[in-house]
This record gives C-alpha cells, sequence and structure tokens, in this order.
C-alpha cells in the first residue's frame, strides 16, 4: 500500500531524513487502537501529528485536526478534501490554547523540538491533556525522560567566549566523561499538575579524569510502552549546555550538578553548575527557629500521613532511602520514592526552608535539609 503524505514534497524530505520517526509514531497509535473501543475519536495536534492522518483515518469514528498557521492548513485541507472522508473536522486554533467541548479517546501530538525544555511544546501537551483528552485517555507522547552526561568541549574559539547553549559544531567531538544520568521525567499520563520549574541536585561519579566544561543534554520520547525515541535533532546533533565555570574532574570522585529551569522558557533561562564534592561538608550553623519551624512542618506532614493510614509506608520510604542508592543524594531519592500526592507539599516545604536558611546566608546542601527531616522523623517515632 502507497502511503500519502501531507505537506508535499517538504514532508517527504523529512520523513526520509526521520523515517524512524514516523514509525515509531505508526508503533504507538497502533498500541492506542489495541486498547481503545471501536471507532475511538482521535485528535491530531499540530502540522506533524496532521501528517500521520493515514495511519488513523480508516479506524477511527471521529478525527479534530487542531492548526492556526495559514500555511500549514491550507495544505491540511488540500489533503483531507482529496480524502473525501466525512469523518474529519479541522480547528483553527491555536495547539496551546484550544478546547474541545466533546473531548477525544486519544490525542497525537507531533511537536519539533531539539530539546524539550527549549521549546513551547509542554504548554501545548499539557492544554491537550486539559482540555482535548477525555479523562482516562491515551496521549501520544505520553512521557519525556531528561538525561545529561558531563562532557568536555570547547568554551572559547579564537578567543571569542561561547558560554552559550548551543548545538555541536558540525565535526565537532564531545569528549563524554560520564555515564547517562536521568534528571527528569515530564509524565502527561498523570492528572497532577506538569511541575514546570525543577530546582535539583545530581550526585554523579565521573567515568573518566579530564576538564568538565558543561553537559550533553538529551530528550528521549515515550511514545507507548516499549516504544522510545530520541526527540528530534538529539539524535544527530548534540545539544551543549556550557556550566558556569569549569572544573576539572577525576574519575571515581562525585561531582555535584545543581539543575534549576523551567519548562518552556528556553535554555537560555536554564542554569547548570557543578562543584566538587569535598571529603568533608563544612559545618553549617543553622538558626535554631528556623530549623525548629521546619521540623515541626516536618512532624505535621507524617501526623498527617498517619492518619491516612499509610505509616508503614512511609517507614519503608525512609528505610530505602536512609542510604544513598546510586549516584543521586538522599533527598532526591525521597522524592523519587514518595507517592505523587505527597511530592509537591514536601517539595514547597523544602522550597520554604531553603528561601528562610537563604536569607539567613546559608546555603543548605540536600544532605543537610534530609539530615533534618530524618531528625523530625526520629523525633517523631521516638527512635
Amino acid at each position: 500500500m502507497t502511503e500519502t503524505f501531507l505537506l508535499e514534497p517538504g514532508f517527504q524530505f523529512s520523513a526520509a531524513l526521520d523515517p524512524h520517526r514516523r514509525s515509531a509514531y505508526r508503533r504507538a497509535i497502533d498500541a492506542a487502537f489495541a486498547t481503545l473501543p471501536a471507532k475511538p475519536s482521535f485528535a491530531l495536534i499540530g502540522w506533524q501529528a496532521a501528517t500521520l492522518l493515514d495511519f488513523v483515518a480508516d479506524r477511527a469514528g471521529r478525527i479534530i485536526i487542531i492548526e492556526d498557521n495559514p500555511t500549514f492548513l491550507e495544505s491540511i485541507r488540500a489533503s483531507v478534501e482529496a480524502r473525501g472522508a466525512s469523518n474529519i473536522t479541522i480547528v483553527t486554533q491555536s495547539p496551546a490554547t484550544a478546547k474541545l467541548d466533546d473531548r477525544v479517546d486519544a490525542v497525537v501530538a507531533g511537536l519539533s523540538t531539539t530539546w524539550f525544555l527549549e521549546s513551547p511544546a509542554v504548554h501545548i501537551l499539557d492544554n491537550a491533556r486539559k482540555h482535548i483528552l477525555r479523562a482516562g485517555g491515551i496521549m501520544i507522547p505520553r512521557r519525556f525522560l531528561h538525561l545529561f552526561e558531563l562532557a568536555s568541549s570547547p568554551n572559547d574559539l579564537h578567543g571569542m567566549t561561547m558560554r552559550v547553549p548551543r548545538y555541536g559544531r558540525p565535526g565537532e567531538p564531545f569528549p563524554v566523561l560520564s555515564e547517562s544520568k536521568h534528571f527528569g521525567t515530564t509524565d502527561l499520563t498523570s492528572s497532577e499538575p506538569i511541575r514546570l520549574e525543577t530546582d535539583d541536585t545530581i550526585i554523579c561519579k565521573p567515568l573518566l579524569s579530564g576538564t568538565l566544561t558543561g553537559l550533553r543534554l538529551t530528550t528521549l520520547v515515550e511514545l507507548a510502552d516499549n516504544n522510545v525515541h530520541l526527540a528530534s535533532h538529539s539524535g544527530f546533533q548534540s545539544v551543549f549546555m556550557p556550566l558556569r565555570e569549569d572544573i576539572e574532574v577525576v574519575a571515581g570522585k562525585p561531582v555535584t550538578i545543581f539543575v534549576r529551569f523551567t519548562l518552556g522558557e528556553g535554555l537560555l533561562q536554564t542554569r547548570f553548575m557543578a562543584r566538587n564534592v569535598e571529603a568533608e561538608e563544612p559545618p553549617l550553623i543553622l538558626p535554631p527557629e528556623v530549623v525548629d519551624q521546619f521540623k515541626r512542618e516536618v512532624a505535621a506532614m507524617i501526623a498527617k500521613v498517619d492518619e491516612l493510614g499509610r505509616g508503614s509506608d512511609l517507614d519503608k520510604v525512609v528505610t530505602y532511602t536512609f542510604d544513598p542508592h546510586g549516584d543521586v543524594s538522599r533527598l532526591t531519592a525521597l522524592f523519587w520514592t514518595v507517592d505523587e500526592e505527597f511530592q509537591k507539599p514536601l517539595r514547597a516545604l523544602v522550597e520554604r526552608v531553603r528561601l528562610a536558611l537563604s536569607q539567613e546566608g546559608q546555603n543548605p546542601s540536600d544532605e543537610n535539609l534530609y539530615d533534618l527531616m530524618l531528625e523530625a522523623y526520629r523525633d517523631t517515632r521516638g527512635r
């Protein structure tokens, strides 16, 4: 069977360069049809998703295409008219704000981004999840996993500084000093609000010694079970995020990476900093009133968990996170381990104490804060 591509001939050229993307989306759509009711409704968000129309046209009961770009709309309309199908509706609204009164069973969004943080794609996907997809429907893509590797690359060229996020120059090698590290997930399958802001610390052990100048960034897109591919250009063109300052690293000796960003605000607003982890952290002098208030709030949260009958679950989490697991701080392991419903209040609690201590001229590490929480837990449990 010969497939018909939209946006001829430009899309044919794009598909020829990136055929794995098209086949990956087809597998995800086939997987969705296998679990949805007969003749399900689909929304195709944006012109790239509209190019997948052939995969759903004959199997879906109702198809909504959402796009507001006049150039793309002209091509999409021509393709829909050529098909002569009566089950396809074109909605000429912005994919970032469109709303459907009659929501659909599945959403397909084909969004172009070299790395998820630099694109407004997260807002389009979040809007689709909230206002286009029915409760319990299927989102394609459904999850983004953000990764980094410690890397070494020249930050100046003929005396000109290059400490800005950039793509790898043609032919430029990226000496990688570590294995790939997962530091964040944007989950579109959950009904919980997407956490747009991230402020985290990750401990990473270099595999090689050298000058650490920045991070090589990658986003994995999970379309369906066992169906993951690299986001857009990152498969063949690296995104390099320079650190504020270069540091010398030694193989096997941990490095702390501070990550701070807001999804959709672009790489220029993203911050990555690194420092070598000293054998012993310098003593931190904490204001007693701030510490006492923090412990009281932690104790109140523990009491709330006990009221919900989840005390034993909390005890298991503490037991698991007490000893470091892998190359992450114990506080990060705690956030990864607790249930979603507790993550938001716990993060708000940690951010409040960080702010209070920063106003006192202190910069507590993840380990400092975890130890304070552990003290409050032991005081509450009498251990």
